[in-house]
């Protein structure tokens, strides 16, 4: 009987523990945020030997070294966004673009 009361608990606890990773958050992002996932996009280039001074590579440089000059980062983070995508139909529009060219005849 105890086993049985032990294997509900282990299985009460991991779904507590499940609950608690697949949390979703709903705020909007940090610079940190964004700081750390321009440094992880750079880091994915360097893996894909793409070279220091491509466009690529120099435009997320740019990006990161925007960020930090900024007098107040999480300003400039919503003020760049809505530079970037000033509104839905443009995001679709640069959606479509994206998926459109992920297709094997870009390459």
């Amino acid at each position: 009987m105890s086993t049985t009361t032990q294997n509900i608990d282990q299985v009460s606890i991991a779904k507590q523990c499940l609950s608690e990773t697949t949390e979703v958050k709903s705020s909007k992002p940090t610079w940190q945020d964004i700081e750390k996932a321009i440094v992880d996009i750079v880091k994915a280039g360097v893996s894909y030997k793409k070279p220091k001074d491509s466009k690529f590579m120099q435009n997320y440089k740019k990006r990161y070294t925007e960020l930090h000059q900024a007098e107040d980062p999480d300003t400039y983070i919503l003020t760049n966004a809505k530079k970037i995508y000033p509104n839905e139909d443009k995001y679709i529009e640069m959606k479509r673009q994206y998926q459109e060219c992920q297709r094997p005849l870009c390459y």
